[in-house]
């Protein structure tokens, strides 16, 4: 991955991916903090660890799902642009109905607000987070969702 990532301007996953494609460091004990913000910092210095390591990356997105209480899931986002950090708003929800290509919701969710909305990193954040949070409630890989739906969502 590091052979393909070099090329980069702008990465997206989470603490975790970074950790196992790019060898970066995570905090193995991260969840017993049971803390968003120990989420929050530890995704700022992962992104900044990758942009270091990756000079020609700009920016860096962080997702994080949590449902392992079926019955309330909870999303929210990461971006790291130098060093500004975006937070998303935290989504809550009772249960998703298909987990597929929810990542994928967001990368497109963030290459438009890249295109759309580049002088508000806030705002494509949003978008983004917005976009992949809809599409956990879609059966399927791909979303049917209109840019205006999303809008709504955040």
């Amino acid at each position: 991955m590091p052979q393909l990532v070099k090329y980069c301007t702008v990465i997206m996953g989470n603490i975790w991916s970074a950790n196992s494609l790019l060898g970066i460091e995570v905090d193995e004990r991260i969840h017993a903090h049971q803390s968003k913000q120990a989420y929050l910092d530890h995704a700022a210095k992962t992104s900044l660890a990758v942009m270091e390591q990756f000079p020609n990356c700009k920016a860096v997105a962080n997702t994080y799902r949590f449902d392992s209480n079926e019955e309330q899931i909870l999303y929210y986002t990461t971006l790291q642009m130098g060093n500004e950090s975006y937070y998303s708003k935290e989504f809550t929800c009772k249960g998703v109905v298909d987990r597929s290509g929810s990542g994928d919701c967001f990368m497109a969710g963030l290459i438009y607000g890249f295109h759309t909305q580049h002088d508000d990193p806030q705002e494509l954040l949003n978008y983004a987070a917005a976009a992949a949070f809809g599409k956990l409630q879609e059966q399927g890989d791909a979303t049917e969702q209109e840019v205006l739906q999303v809008e709504a969502g955040f």
